[in-house]
């Protein structure tokens, strides 16, 4: 460690404002000039000497750091980050959270050619636990990389299932009703999977009114809500996090009739449940024809991104989240293998609702789905919003 740096680490205690963006400003640049190893090493030092008051400055650098060093693409800026830890705590949630984070930062900046040759090659010491590959993973898989074209990534994804990891339910590779988070071949620069909020983009789908002859048909339909905590925990995954870090709230139900349903009288009978998200006095909502991968795309883009408060789950737990969300809905046993969700999945009839009852913010934050399970018994129902 040189004089230099040490002085530097030393003097954050005491820094101001204006000391701090004029370093991170000096990261930024000497990282785009290839200097990684200095930040590499300024990290590394300054996690070391934090504590107590000092730490809260000491954050703000490191963050710089790991930004700048996940951003800048090459193995060098990669060697660098392994040997910078991920968080000033030593609170193992925290670092696995920060190692998620850190992981799609990583995803988002660097090539997996690159990431392959130097994580998983080479071989280099790192001061990261397991879970930052473990996260890589998945990351790239969202990123449309053939992850099981690359030997490292594809003995850490089968060494997650043989550790009985979380993520190893996950495929190396995306399933058909994944497909919508392929980006298509003119896709313009600014694509993205992620869907945006309700509020700012028009469907491009007609909503489906209920028809006098749809109520006919279903009139005799005798509905019972048979919601319980499992299948709210369930179906809620890809949303939770609105609630655990913000000010979210969640209304999962579900309903059976003796009597199945057809899929083009769901409009009829979705207007008839008692539905949390809709007061009786309000009216329910007019819904729009979905489909499974649009709904997954919807999971997903809730789970991944922040909530008005916290952070989200980022690419590969947010993954995650959204398949046992979808499991949920589908009643399929979240224990099952993804294939039999995404079955179900593809069988079941889709509908998005718009917000549109005082139960939804409306500000950013809103999600509203149902389905109609393929035997026609079935019906779930997930609504979800935040506020700041």
């Amino acid at each position: 460690m040189s004089t230099a740096l040490s002085r530097t680490v030393a003097g954050l205690s005491a820094a101001g404002p204006a000391d701090l963006s004029a370093l991170g400003r000096e990261i930024r640049s000497r990282v785009s000039a290839g200097d990684c190893g200095w930040a590499g090493e300024l990290g590394a030092e300054l996690v070391s000497r934090s504590s107590g008051a000092e730490s809260r400055n000491h954050g703000v650098v490191l963050d710089d750091i790991l930004r700048a060093l996940a951003a800048e693409p090459g193995p060098d800026s990669l060697r660098a980050l392994l040997r910078v830890p991920v968080s000033l705590s030593a609170d193992t949630a925290e670092r696995l959270r920060a190692e998620r984070r850190l992981a799609a930062l990583i995803a988002h900046g660097h090539r997996i050619e690159d990431v392959e040759q130097t994580m998983f090659t080479e071989r280099n010491a790192s001061v990261h636990r397991g879970e930052l590959t473990a996260c890589l993973v998945h990351e790239y898989v969202l990123a449309g990389a053939p992850v099981e074209s690359f030997p490292g990534f594809s003995a850490r994804a089968a060494s997650l299932v043989a550790e009985g990891h979380p993520l190893g339910a996950l495929p190396p590779a995306l399933l058909p009703v994944e497909s919508g988070l392929c980006r298509p071949p003119d896709a313009g620069d600014g694509w993205t999977w992620a869907m945006p909020p309700w509020r700012t983009t028009a469907l491009a789908t007609q909503p489906l009114k209920a028809t006098a002859p749809m109520r006919r048909r279903t009139a005799a339909v005798d509905l019972t809500e048979i919601s319980g905590p499992a299948f709210t925990e369930a179906a809620g995954a890809a949303v939770q996090h609105w609630c655990a870090q913000s000010n979210g709230k969640i209304a999962a139900q579900e309903f059976w009739t003796p009597d199945p349903v057809r899929a083009e009288d769901f409009p009829a009978v979705l207007e008839r449940l008692p539905l949390t998200a809709w007061p009786a006095e309000e009216g329910p909502s007019e819904p729009h024809p979905a489909t499974s991968d649009t709904v997954f795309r919807t999971l997903l883009t809730a789970a991944v991104r922040s909530p008005a408060y916290g952070s989200g789950l980022h690419g590969a737990y947010g993954r995650l989240a959204a398949w046992r969300s979808l499991a949920g809905l589908t009643d399929v046993p979240t224990d099952r293998p993804l294939a039999e969700v995404a079955e179900a999945a593809g069988r079941t009839t889709w509908l998005r609702m718009a917000p549109s009852s005082s139960w939804f913010y409306e500000i950013v934050w809103d999600l509203a789905v149902a389905a109609l399970r393929p035997d026609g018994q079935g019906i779930a129902v997930l609504a979800a919003t935040d506020t700041d």
